[in-house]
């Protein structure tokens, strides 16, 4: 699928040279194009996070664009890396789960084993696929490349569940499933769950009611917010809420939807 733009999401982080390489390959093979940086501090070897990273900022992409993720612990095993296309985008990744959540924002219409050689740089590192075979392949496939000449189609890629809240009565089950770099706990639950009245309980500290907008909480004062990616979020204005209170991915969380 043509395109103008190529987005990255990495766990490579900004002191060591290897986004820089990769942005250089992609250059050098369609200098057309234009890159986003969506981010490249999502932390090492963190799948699940890059997973939620990838299904948040998917449909702000221009229409068709290029997402390119390497978050790739097996790199250099037999683990493939995969081209997806989706109703509105495509994207290129190793296949360890980092697609799993995409579902929830777009339907995914066809996906492919990237395994034709004509894609990849003459030499293939056994450390370093992203430029070697990702790069190469994303800046390829943007200058319109044939769909059905990337590589062999396939639909048993490896799936991570999104962990979606169980609703009981009017009480609503979740769970962290990111913090940002503000510490602010972003949950599974959507806005649709709670209500402003409901009452918030994360590792025994309760919250009562929602908090408009971050600004709004009294100083050092626990609230929960709806975040910009429409989930409940948990924060503590002008501090950090997860390091406060030694929150990780995965804690539970309780609501009692009050009306």
């Amino acid at each position: 699928m043509k395109t103008k733009f190529i987005s990255l999401i990495t766990d490579f982080g900004s002191s060591d040279p290897f986004v820089g390489i990769m942005k250089s390959v992609i250059y050098s093979k369609n200098s057309s194009v234009n890159i986003i940086d969506i981010t490249h501090s999502i932390p090492p070897q963190d799948i699940r996070t890059a997973a939620f990273y990838i299904m948040a900022s998917i449909t702000y992409l221009p229409k068709s664009a290029m997402m390119l993720c390497v978050v790739d612990p097996g790199v250099g095993t037999g683990r493939s890396v995969i081209w997806v296309k989706t109703e509105n985008h495509q994207i290129i990744a190793p296949d360890n789960g980092l697609i799993s959540w995409v579902e929830e924002k777009e339907k995914i219409i066809e996906a492919r084993v990237i395994d034709n050689q004509k894609l990849f740089l003459p030499k293939i590192s056994s450390t370093f696929h992203g430029r070697d075979i990702m790069a190469p392949a994303a800046a390829i496939i943007a200058k319109g490349f044939k769909e059905d000449e990337i590589g062999t189609t396939y639909d048993s890629y490896n799936k991570i569940p999104f962990p979606h809240p169980l609703r009981v009565g009017n009480t609503v089950y979740g769970e962290v499933i990111a913090i940002d770099r503000f510490g602010n706990a972003i949950t599974n639950i959507m806005k649709d769950y709670v209500t402003p009245k409901s009452i918030f309980n994360i590792s025994n500290i309760l919250i009562k009611g929602l908090t408009l907008t971050y600004a709004l909480g009294g100083q050092s004062e626990e609230i929960a917010v709806i975040g910009s990616y429409d989930f409940v979020e948990f924060s503590i204005k002008n501090s950090n809420f997860s390091k406060t209170h030694n929150i990780k991915i995965g804690d539970k969380v309780e609501v009692i939807v009050a009306i």
